[in-house]
């Protein structure tokens, strides 16, 4: 994988962790402490995929090597029309080969945790959290994967997704305060309907990023994290 031989100058920033998906409709927010790997990250109109890891561990030749460690990923789509959240049941019914071991629908996001025949990719645990919501026109998938025994297989994994969550509802549905504040109000002023929020700056960076990306070869999800965890 090409990210896994980075040198430490290649190392995204830790402050940049906002990536624009879907033409600007899809600001995927990362973790606290999580960094987007923008040479696996493949943005484009219709949603793209994302890949993600603890900035701590970027540009090192064995970034897996923690039981701490975790990899997160995302996968956006266009939603059907008129779609609804999925729900804990939904998602494990999307994987008939997987024994469920967990099922979660305490917080925003609804999580199931299974276990497969096999490994997503060498030194990874067969079982690993996936969760999914839907955003506008957008359905996102998240997953967790990480090596045995670590803590994110449990209620920290789900945490993380969780707060993934969060934060890319907050960047892609809210206004910008920044703007409404130093905007003059007219009297009485009614709002539009269907006006769409103002980007923030965090937005605008995001967009920009994601403009400068040059389009890459898809492939499949095994060869995007085939060998993290070694």
């Amino acid at each position: 994988m090409p990210f896994a031989s980075r040198t430490a100058s290649q190392a995204p920033q830790a402050g940049v962790q906002v990536m624009s998906f879907g033409g600007g409709d899809v600001l995927l927010a990362a973790p606290d402490a999580y960094c987007f790997d923008r040479r696996s990250s493949q943005p484009d109109k219709d949603g793209g995929f994302a890949l993600l890891a603890h900035c701590s561990r970027m540009g090192r030749q064995n970034w897996f090597g923690a039981r701490k460690s975790a990899v997160l990923t995302a996968s956006i789509g266009p939603a059907k029309a008129a779609a609804t959240a999925p729900q804990a049941a939904d998602i494990a019914a999307m994987f008939p080969d997987a024994k469920v071991l967990e099922t979660r629908e305490d917080q925003l996001l609804p999580l199931v945790k299974l276990e497969f025949p096999g490994a997503v990719a060498d030194s990874a645990s067969p079982v690993h959290w996936r969760g999914a919501f839907v955003l506008d026109r957008h359905l996102v998938a998240l997953a967790l994967y990480a090596p045995e025994g670590s803590q994110a297989l449990g209620s920290h994994g789900a945490a993380l997704l969780n707060e993934m969550t969060h934060r890319t509802l907050e960047a892609s549905t809210l206004p910008s305060l920044e703007t409404a504040a130093a905007a003059p109000r007219p009297a009485a002023a009614v709002p539009a309907p269907g006006l769409r929020p103002q980007p923030r700056p965090v937005q605008m960076l995001a967009q920009n990023t994601k403009d400068n990306t040059e389009p890459r070869k898809k492939r499949r999800l095994h060869q995007r994290i085939a060998g993290l965890f070694q």
